[in-house]
């Protein structure tokens, strides 16, 4: 779609490499072994290589040996009809999401059935989330359980936690390779593509697939082939290219326009310093004529005058400060900004305490508190730090925490719903009036979703 090619990727070859090495699991009985030497078919396995090979398919039919599908088809029918001969499946959950499989992957294979569907709907509340968003997915192919499959989509809309830009499936961990954050954020993203849901929506929930990259992949091939698989079909909601110019204006005033031509040079960036933006009111419009669909993004950044009291935006995190290895709290500092300044003594170590609080889980987080000038921060960790002097202890969720003379950044890559805590040592070495600005906590990809503690003055005073 984009045009693009890489020397050392041939889709075809690997492909034919793949499907050679999936014909070589395959057992007598059709179904697929999960690796090399196992004598029986693992029935999980086998139904989503049914939904790969479907895939594989629809883009290298002259690959797959339609021989080999059929085997697989019989096999999956087997499945559904008795999920219980397995030994390791003899629950009635276990069952349920068996016979689920089988059906998603004999419907991906041409053969869609609404059998045993009233049986699996019974088990719904007891299927993690990731199950529950495939049933919804799959009942809303069939007229007469349209009413079924959006009242699962709407127990999952309670779950959902949506900022200005991105829509994370919000909830705790759970155990299960197929049940990842990743595969359960793509199975939400088909699933409102499939019920055709607003478009702002379903932007969000891509825009919060992408933040789960880490340098630039989903970290495994399974949760590699999850994501691809859903940016395809969010792909396909513009089936044809772009051709449409877009304008910007601000105050009447044009600030740019660009023409997005098929999918080159995709993006457009204007930057408009502070000090040339109109003063009073004014509206910023974005106009399109054209085919194609316009996404954008609009940051205001903007400094006041004195002191400004905090922001709780999703997140929340409180600054104290005290005397080093002493509990009493000289200044707690919050929402909001106190009108008196606070006096220490220059010449001093003091620690300082950052309180995080999440009501949600939150992937990508980064905790950022800057020193005013009279302060230094002290890096401890060095062998030739003093050991009576330690900070307080962190949340070992808390990690990667870098000190640096004028400030601390820290980074978590997961939290859950909770209380954290980051402490570091400072000391006071120049005497003086300073400004504090506030301690920030933000999520990396949803700079949005943020907390910031209210600034202050700090006066550092040299006594003898």
């Amino acid at each position: 779609k984009y045009g693009q090619t890489f020397t050392e990727f041939n889709p075809n070859q690997q492909a034919s490499q793949a499907i050679e090495k999936l014909q070589k699991l395959q057992i007598a009985d059709g179904g697929f072994a999960a690796f090399p030497g196992q004598e029986k078919s693992d029935p999980w396995v086998s139904s989503y290589t049914g939904e790969s090979l479907a895939k594989a398919g629809q883009v290298f039919p002259n690959l797959v040996d339609s021989a080999m599908v059929l085997r697989l088809k019989a096999y999956l029918q087997k499945v559904l009809a008795n999920p219980g001969e397995y030994n390791f499946c003899k629950q009635l959950l276990c069952k349920r999401q068996l016979q689920l499989n089988a059906l998603i992957s004999l419907a991906e294979l041409g053969d869609k059935r609404n059998t045993f569907l009233a049986d699996i709907y019974e088990q719904r509340n007891n299927f993690d989330v990731t199950t529950q968003i495939k049933l919804a997915r799959y009942l809303s192919q069939f007229p007469e359980w349209q009413d079924e499959s959006q009242q699962l989509v709407n127990k999952l809309q309670q779950n959902i936690y949506e900022t200005g830009r991105t829509a994370v499936v919000s909830l705790p961990r759970s155990w299960g390779w197929m049940s990842s954050s990743t595969a359960t954020q793509a199975q939400a993203l088909r699933l409102f593509i499939a019920k055709q849901s607003k478009p702002e929506v379903i932007d969000k929930l891509f825009q919060s697939l992408l933040a789960l990259r880490r340098d630039g992949t989903w970290q495994t091939n399974y949760n590699n082939a999850q994501a691809l698989t859903a940016l395809v079909d969010y792909s396909q909601l513009q089936p044809t290219p772009p051709n449409f110019v877009a304008t910007v204006e601000l105050a009447g005033n044009k600030l740019g326009e660009n023409r997005f031509e098929g999918y080159k040079n995709p993006s457009l960036q204007l930057i408009l310093p502070m000090n040339l933006l109109p003063r009073g009111r004014n509206d910023l419009t974005l106009q399109k004529s054209g085919n194609g669909t316009l996404h954008y993004l609009v940051a205001y950044n903007y400094r006041l005058q004195g002191n400004q009291p905090g922001r709780f935006n999703g997140l929340r995190i409180t600054r104290e400060i005290s005397q080093v290895n002493k509990e009493k709290v000289l200044q707690k500092t919050g929402l909001y900004a106190f009108d008196k300044p606070l006096t220490l003594a220059s010449g001093q170590v003091f620690d300082i305490g950052l309180e995080i609080i999440a009501d949600h889980p939150v992937d990508h987080l980064v905790i950022k508190d800057p020193l005013p000038s009279g302060f230094e921060a002290v890096d401890a960790s060095f062998q030739t730090a003093t050991a009576a002097l330690q900070a307080k202890a962190d949340s070992w969720e808390l990690g990667f925490k870098n000190v640096y003379r004028d400030r601390i950044i820290a980074y978590a890559g997961h939290l859950e719903p909770g209380v954290y805590s980051l402490h570091y040592l400072v000391r006071s070495v120049t005497p003086g009036t300073f400004s504090w600005p506030g301690a920030e906590v933000h999520l990396q990809y949803a700079p949005e979703e943020f907390g910031r503690t209210a600034e202050s003055i700090l006066i550092l005073e040299d006594r003898k």
